[in-house]
């Protein structure tokens, strides 16, 4: 088994790992396409799971069952998965209670446990989720971008009309804001890369603003006929300050936070907005349990993620083009890896 591990900060290597064995309950499964993703990249540059090295990267991935060990009844061998990028403990009172998205030991694979940046990896059969012949390998491997945009409107829950502003053009960022077209609201995107703004366009998304040549503050206004924004997405892995958007929501509105924890502190954020202005203030790190409604998403052709894939590369060369985003994060939107 080939697997691509950080030792330390700078330093990533293919290994050939001995094979796993599949035990009950369990399956393995051919790794046939994944993503690099913002926390593979702080991992390697040693801002993430400094104390969890060697690790393999890798937080989601698609792939076909190969094994299937004892008492598996969901899937069988030849079929197309997406695996779970989250492992629940099972055990804690929200666990219990249905309410996995907040489990008390909740763990991320790639960050707090080895990731899927490999060929062949075995996990519970649990952990697994059956795909339609209608979503390609390619589309799935953004399935956790979609059920964590799901878990951050779910938090603000805006109702038909209401405008949201979305701080961060990135992948999470364009796909909430289709997300949020669907359920009838209406986004408003703001980042400071035009290229990334006119695909969001191009993907029907139709208020953008760029915050550096736009005073954004006076756009919303504008937009929101003087009200402005019901509610405010931060992507936190976009580097946008997140004082500014504290500026962009009306009195009493909502703000959530969004990203998988690897995103730089901004020390320059005042809480007396929040304050001043009562707003609600929300938190949002993972997808968990959205995973089949982000599926459903998919086949439906609801979200389009094709056009957010900026380089596909094969699998041989992961740990050249994480070195790559570290001297130029900005080059590319999403890699796709094909093994």
């Amino acid at each position: 088994m080939k697997a691509w591990r950080v030792y330390e900060a700078g330093d990533i290597r293919c290994d050939e790992l001995k094979s796993q064995s599949v035990g009950e309950n369990c399956v393995k499964v051919k790794i046939t396409c994944s993503t690099i993703s913002p926390t593979d990249k702080s991992v390697f540059e040693g801002k993430l799971s400094a104390d969890k090295l060697p690790l393999i990267i890798g937080r989601q991935c698609v792939g076909m069952v190969t094994e299937v060990g004892e008492n598996v009844l969901n899937v069988v061998r030849g079929d197309r998965v997406a695996v779970d990028p989250y492992g629940f403990c099972k055990q804690c009172a929200n666990c219990k209670a249905g309410k996995q998205n907040e489990c008390e030991k909740m763990l991320t694979y790639g960050v707090d446990e080895d990731g899927f940046m490999r060929d062949f990896v075995v996990v519970g059969s649990d952990d697994v989720y059956k795909l339609p012949d209608r979503v390609r390998d390619e589309d799935a491997a953004f399935i956790d971008h979609i059920a964590i945009s799901l878990a951050a409107l779910n938090k603000i829950t805006p109702e038909k009309g209401e405008h949201i502003v979305i701080v961060g053009a990135n992948v999470v960022g364009i796909i909430l804001a289709q997300v949020a077209m669907y359920q009838q609201a209406v986004p408003i995107l703001v980042d400071t890369r035009e290229d990334k703004l006119a695909l969001a366009e191009e993907l029907g998304v139709y208020y953008t603003v760029n915050s550096v040549d736009s005073n954004v503050q006076k756009k919303i206004f504008s937009l929101t006929g003087g009200r402005m924004a019901d509610s405010v997405a931060h992507i936190a892995s976009s580097q946008l300050p997140f004082s500014l958007s504290l500026e962009y929501v009306r009195r009493g509105g909502k703000t959530v936070i969004v990203d998988w924890g690897d995103a730089e502190d901004d020390n320059n954020v005042s809480m007396k907005p929040v304050l001043s202005k009562q707003l609600s203030l929300y938190g949002v790190n993972n997808g968990a349990k959205n995973i089949p409604s982000a599926i459903n998403m998919l086949a439906n052709r609801t979200v389009s993620v094709e056009r957010l894939v900026s380089k596909e590369i094969p699998f041989a060369e992961v740990g050249k083009y994480i070195k790559e985003q570290t001297e130029m994060p900005d080059k590319y939107i999403k890699i796709l890896v094909k093994n």
